[in-house]
């Protein structure tokens, strides 16, 4: 063949896979891990602009990576050191993660060190303000490095985020800054959410829920995002008092549930909180399952679903009701909506002696054998007593209780 030919293809092919890679990482406007980061003040790095940096300490260790940010002089007055990044260049939320630690210095006593983010340009954090303080103290070890976690609203292209060695004599390292773009979406539980689920796969969300948690009994959930305590903590509020469980074992009629700290994505469970809550919102989650699991011990199994389904009036399919009872739904009645959970039993089960029992001796039974026409658990009304789906700001009956929608 030809060589100049054989170039020219080669050099298809290879452009070709880099335009395929960087379409994989297309959500990722900062990525910068800092490895390759020279020892000593530099003034720029991959863009960053830089001052009294170096390579990362954390205690009395140098590490082989990492950003070292501590005071410098500057015309011979000392200032405090920062990191700047480039220019965003991206129209939109983004999701701004790194890590963090108390940097070079003495071990013998616990140090007190300061970070401030500081957005440059156009944007804010999600609570509204241009800037974060976060103040740390560093124990006896070296190794402790905390997560942060932050979403900026309305960035600019020439949105820039720096780091700055915050207001004392210390110094602090960042690591593993990441800025990804971030959306928003919509996830309503009497539509099928499977497409839009799909299309945001693996990328950051704020996701919109329209769905009502009932205070005071236990909600069947499941949902495409890891759900742990904090994020639960956002969407429902701090002054909830949150209870998670998932499905952990079946025996003799008795289904087993567990506490759990988090969840994996699409994995069903029960949340009980102290006060109802409508329509949560869940930001910085990732949408890592397109498929709600289905949670199986013995021949009982625990399924979780994202969209409307119709369960099955035959005994095999059972549901939570808001009584905390088990129930078959009644034919005509037995569409469930989605981002809940139900239960799969074989067909001539016994039921008579079921139970749901919770690590802490708590016992859900089914009083009720009876079909029951109630398959949406939430059921909301305005004050003329008209069913409503999609509520918005006002006073709603949830359940028997009237309930203020902010």
């Amino acid at each position: 063949m030809n060589t100049t030919l054989l170039r020219y293809i080669l050099s298809i092919v290879l452009f070709g896979t880099t335009v395929i890679g960087r379409a994989q990482n297309s959500d990722y406007i900062v990525n910068e891990t800092f490895e390759d980061f020279p020892d000593g003040y530099y003034s720029s790095y991959n863009g960053w602009t830089l001052f009294g940096c170096q390579k990362g300490w954390i205690g009395n260790k140098s590490q082989s990576h990492a950003l070292h940010i501590e005071k410098n002089e500057e015309g011979g007055v000392a200032k405090n050191g920062y990191a700047i990044t480039k220019a965003l260049g991206y129209e939109g939320d983004v999701y701004l993660t790194f890590r963090y630690a108390t940097g070079k210095g003495s071990l013998n006593s616990p140090q007190i060190a300061k970070v401030r983010v500081i957005i440059q340009g156009d944007g804010t954090f999600e609570n509204g303000n241009k800037d974060t303080l976060m103040t740390f103290n560093n124990p006896s070890s070296s190794d402790t490095i905390k997560n942060a976690a932050y979403r900026v609203l309305n960035a600019a292209g020439t949105t820039q985020i720096k780091f700055y060695q915050g207001l004392t004599d210390q110094s602090v390292v960042i690591d593993n800054v990441k800025i990804r773009k971030s959306y928003s979406i919509s996830l309503d539980e009497t539509e099928d959410n499977s497409s839009t689920i799909s299309s945001y796969l693996n990328k950051y969300v704020s996701a919109a829920t329209t769905r009502t948690l009932t205070g005071g009994i236990w909600n069947t959930m499941c949902l495409p995002f890891r759900v742990y305590e904090s994020v639960l903590k956002l969407a429902l509020g701090d002054n909830q008092d949150i209870q998670i469980r998932t499905y952990s074992g079946y025996n003799a009629g008795v289904m087993s549930f567990s506490t759990a700290k988090e969840v994996p994505a699409g994995t069903p469970f029960l949340i009980k909180i102290n006060e109802t809550v409508t329509n949560p919102t869940f930001p910085v989650v990732t949408i890592k399952e397109t498929t709600a699991k289905t949670e199986t011990h013995g021949d009982v199994s625990f399924k979780g679903t994202y969209s409307p389904v119709d369960l099955s009036t035959d005994g095999t399919n059972l549901f939570l009701t808001t009584r905390n009872t088990l129930a078959s739904p009644a034919s005509g009645k037995n569409t469930m909506n989605g981002l809940r959970a139900y239960i799969v039993v074989p067909e001539g089960f016994d039921s008579s002696n079921a139970r749901i029992l919770m690590d802490d001796g708590e016992t859900t039974a089914i009083s009720d054998l009876a079909p029951s026409a109630e398959t949406s658990p939430q059921a909301t009304y305005n004050l003329k007593g008209q069913r409503v789906e999609n509520v918005r700001r006002g006073l709603y009956v949830v359940n028997g209780k009237l309930t203020l929608v902010k």
